[in-house]
């Protein structure tokens, strides 16, 4: 049996593929600002190609089942220009039902592939399904963030927001929706040219900036973007996930993971 989405399979291929061990596999994009020249939908745009182009790669044998996109994320953000979406708490709670949903349906493989950052609410949704008597395997991945060096090597920068990568993946996808004559030239990273705490920059801490850091809401070179570009990066990110899938689809559950248990008081000595 192929993957297959959601959407698109009767109820009894979905429940075949959960019986059989299969992988439900969440994506997770956003509605938020990408600078004049992307659409808001520019996450979820690349999330849903990725999703597809690793879905073509695994063989046909995998059970994999393809979830709706969540496309609305944490995004205030951007709220300053335009964002809609939702707070940390409410998707927490939103991506815990889901997995409530899928677990009731038998599935034992949960993965959020996230295509908007590294937003932490998808981690703690998964502590918290499995906090309430779900077992099964959770794994929360980032695949853009995976291919972080393979991507700076591409197009010369990290991934940026509304930058090369994410300018270069939309040329490739939907180039309809990107207008070329407003890309710029942004501020390397989030903080702009002018942040006063550099001690704050680097691994194991995040201070989170306002939208107004960035000139026009976006980091990196968005002039440097093509869709030759794009297709490299989409290629890397979709083998990444696909890798990730095929593992997960081929390998069952340890038995540690499929229940819930309570380890035993050790036996009191009599002295």
């Amino acid at each position: 049996m192929a993957s297959v989405m959601f959407r698109d399979a009767d109820w009894i291929i979905v429940r075949q593929i959960a019986e059989a061990e299969g992988v439900a596999v969440i994506p997770l994009g956003s509605l938020e600002q990408h600078g004049p020249h992307l659409p808001c939908g520019t996450d979820t745009h690349q999330i849903n190609e990725v999703v597809r182009r690793a879905f073509a790669r695994l063989p046909a044998e995998a059970q994999v089942c393809g979830c709706p996109t969540v496309e609305y994320n944490v995004v205030q953000w951007a709220s300053p220009m335009a964002s809609a979406g939702l707070a940390p708490l409410n998707l927490e709670q939103s991506l815990v039902e889901v997995c409530h949903a899928l677990t009731d349906l038998g599935f034992k493989k949960i993965l959020l592939v996230h295509g908007h950052g590294g937003v932490p609410c998808g981690r703690s949704a998964l502590w918290q399904a499995m906090h309430e008597k779900r077992p099964a395997l959770y794994v929360d991945f980032m695949p853009i963030e995976r291919c972080e060096e393979q991507i700076r090597q591409i197009c010369g920068e990290p991934t940026g927001h509304g930058g090369c990568a994410e300018t270069s993946m939309m040329l490739a996808i939907r180039p309809d929706l990107v207008d070329m004559s407003q890309a710029i030239k942004g501020p390397e990273d989030l903080y702009g040219e002018d942040f006063p705490y550099p001690a704050l920059i680097g691994p194991s801490c995040y201070a989170i900036p306002p939208v107004s850091t960035t000139r026009q809401g976006i980091y990196g070179d968005a002039t440097g973007g093509s869709a030759e570009l794009g297709n490299r990066v989409l290629e890397v990110v979709a083998d990444e996930l696909a890798g990730v899938i095929e593992e997960m689809a081929a390998t069952p559950v340890p038995p540690e993971w499929r229940t819930i248990g309570r380890v035993p008081l050790p036996e009191i000595q009599d002295s």
